[in-house]
C-alpha cells in the first residue's frame, strides 16, 4: 500500500472517488439492462448514433487514404485541418438554416481540437490556469466543479434564473473578490445548463461578457470567460430564441467557447473543440497541453468526424433534435400530469436531455425515503421484490450533488433531482414516472421508516 505522502494534492484528493462517483459505481455494478431504468447517467440515446454512416466512412477513408501522415499515424496538436474546416462549415450551415443566430467570426477566431473530447479541454484549462476562484452558475455542473476543486480551485456559485446566471449577483460577487485582491481564475458557464437545461438567453450572454470585461478593465485583470456549448446544438423547440455566439459580444478578447460532437454525433468519437481569439496565449498553452498528454486526438476519428459533418450534418442535426423533442415533451408532460402536485418547480425538457425537479417537502438525498424506494432498498419486502428478484429500479442524480455546500442553494438541493431522457426509450421513461409516483404515494402512506 502506497504511503499518502507520495501523492500530489490532486493525487490525494483523487485517490478516493467522489460521492457521486461512488453512488453511480455502486448502482452500475448490478444494473440490469432492460429491467432497471437509467435516468441518472447522461448517456445519449443509442438511436441517435450514426453507426451505418460511420462504418461506411471509415471503410472508404482507410482504403483510399494515401496522404502522409496516414490516418492511423499521429496527428498535430492543433487538430486536423479537415475537421476544423468542417466545423466552421457546419456553423455556417446551422446559421443559414436559421437553427442558430450569429456565429463566431472565423476571420479573427481560431479552433483547436482537444485530445479526448471537450472534457480534455476543460481539464487542460484547469492545468494551464493559475488556481483561484472560478465563477459559475448554480445549480452547478458537478463533474467539472469537482475536478476543479481537486486541482485547488475555489467555486463561487451564482444562482440562475430563467435567463441564466443572475447578472446582479454576478456583478456583486466579482466586485467583492476583485476589491479584496482575490485571484479570479476564470468564469465558466454552460449555455444550456447541466443539470437544469436552462438556456442562457442572448441578452444574458451579452450582459455576462460586458459585466466581466468592464470589471476586468476597472481592476486591470484578465479574466477568461469560458462558455461550454455542450448542449447548444440540442435546443429542440424552433420557437425558442436562436442562440447567438457569445464571441459576438467580445470586446476584450477574453471569450472562449467549448463545443463537442458528442451529443449530436457520437460520444466515443471524443471530438471536442475550443474557439477563441486568434493568437491567444490560452490557446497556445492548450496546444502544448494537447502535445503533452497525447499528441493529438486520433487522426482517424478526426477525419471520420469531418466527413460525417460534411455528408450527414444537416440530416443528423434534424433527426437528433426531433427525437429529443418528442421524448422531452412526452417525459415532461407525464411528470407534470402524474407527480406535478409534489413539485415546487420543473425546468428543462426543451433543450439538452435533462429535466430538473424541485420537490415540496420530499428529500432526494441517498439516505432519503425516496432514494431507498426507487433503488428498491427500502426494507419493505413487497416494494423491493417481485416473485423472484428485485423489481425495476430507477436511478437519478440527487440535486445535492448539483449545488455548492457553501452556496445559497445547499438546503434546497436536498429536495431536487436531475432526470435524463437521453438514454432510455419512451416506454421506459413513462414507466419511470409511474414508479416515482408509486414511491411518492408510499411515502404519503407514512408506512415507510
Amino acid at each position: 500500500m502506497e504511503n499518502h505522502h507520495i501523492f500530489s494534492e490532486y493525487g490525494k484528493k483523487s485517490s478516493e472517488p467522489s460521492p457521486v462517483s461512488q453512488m453511480m459505481s455502486k448502482f452500475a455494478k448490478d444494473f440490469r439492462p432492460g429491467v432497471d431504468i437509467n435516468l441518472g447517467v447522461g448517456y445519449v440515446n443509442e438511436d441517435t448514433i450514426s453507426y451505418d454512416e460511420f462504418a461506411e466512412i471509415v471503410s472508404v477513408l482507410v482504403k483510399k487514404d494515401t496522404r502522409p501522415p496516414h490516418l492511423l499515424n499521429y496527428g498535430g496538436p492543433e487538430g486536423s485541418g479537415q475537421l476544423i474546416e468542417s466545423i466552421k462549415g457546419f456553423y455556417k450551415e446551422l446559421r443559414d438554416n436559421k437553427w442558430i443566430g450569429d456565429i463566431p467570426d472565423f476571420n479573427n477566431r481560431e479552433i483547436i481540437i482537444g485530445v479526448s473530447g471537450a472534457t480534455s479541454i476543460l481539464t487542460g484549462i484547469a492545468n494551464i490556469l493559475k488556481p483561484g476562484i472560478v465563477i459559475t452558475a448554480e445549480p452547478i455542473y458537478y463533474i467539472y466543479t469537482s475536478t476543479l476543486e481537486r486541482y485547488g480551485f475555489g467555486i463561487a456559485p451564482i444562482p440562475e434564473n430563467k435567463e441564466g446566471p443572475d447578472i446582479d449577483t454576478l456583478q456583486r460577487t466579482l466586485e467583492i473578490y476583485l476589491k479584496q485582491g482575490t485571484h479570479i481564475s476564470f468564469c465558466y458557464f454552460v449555455t444550456v445548463n447541466n443539470p437544469t437545461c436552462t438556456v442562457i438567453s442572448n441578452r444574458r450572454r451579452k450582459e455576462i461578457v460586458e459585466c466581466v470585461q468592464d470589471l476586468s478593465k476597472k481592476y486591470n485583470v484578465y479574466i477568461p470567460i469560458i462558455f461550454d456549448l455542450a448542449y447548444e446544438w440540442l435546443i429542440h423547440y424552433p420557437e425558442m430564441e436562436k442562440p447567438i455566439s457569445p464571441s459576438v459580444y467580445d470586446k476584450g478578447e477574453t471569450v472562449y467557447e467549448i463545443g463537442t460532437l458528442s451529443k449530436v454525433f457520437a460520444p466515443s468519437l471524443r471530438i471536442g473543440f475550443i474557439i477563441g481569439p486568434q493568437g491567444s496565449n490560452l490557446l497556445k498553452a492548450l496546444v502544448q497541453w494537447n502535445s503533452d498528454v497525447g499528441f493529438s486526438a486520433p487522426l482517424i476519428t478526426q477525419e471520420v468526424s469531418a466527413e460525417l459533418i460534411r455528408k450527414y450534418g444537416k440530416k443528423q442535426f434534424e433527426s437528433v433534435n426531433d427525437g429529443y423533442k418528442e421524448k422531452g415533451t412526452l417525459f415532461k408532460d407525464a411528470i407534470i400530469r402524474q407527480i406535478g402536485t409534489y413539485l415546487e418547480s420543473i425546468t428543462g425538457g426543451n433543450a439538452g436531455f435533462y429535466i430538473y425537479l424541485t420537490f415540496i417537502g420530499v428529500e432526494t438525498i441517498t439516505n432519503s425515503s425516496l432514494f431507498k424506494l426507487l433503488s428498491r432498498n427500502s426494507g419493505i419486502r413487497e416494494w423491493d421484490y417481485g416473485v423472484e428478484e428485485r423489481k425495476p429500479r430507477v436511478v437519478y442524480l440527487p440535486g445535492i450533488y448539483c449545488v455548492s455546500p457553501q452556496g445559497s442553494m445547499a438546503e434546497k438541493g436536498k429536495y431536487q433531482m436531475r432526470v435524463s431522457y437521453g438514454y432510455e426509450d419512451k416506454n421506459k421513461l413513462l414507466q419511470s414516472v409511474n414508479i416515482i409516483k408509486e414511491a411518492l404515494l408510499e411515502i404519503d402512506k407514512k408506512c415507510f421508516d
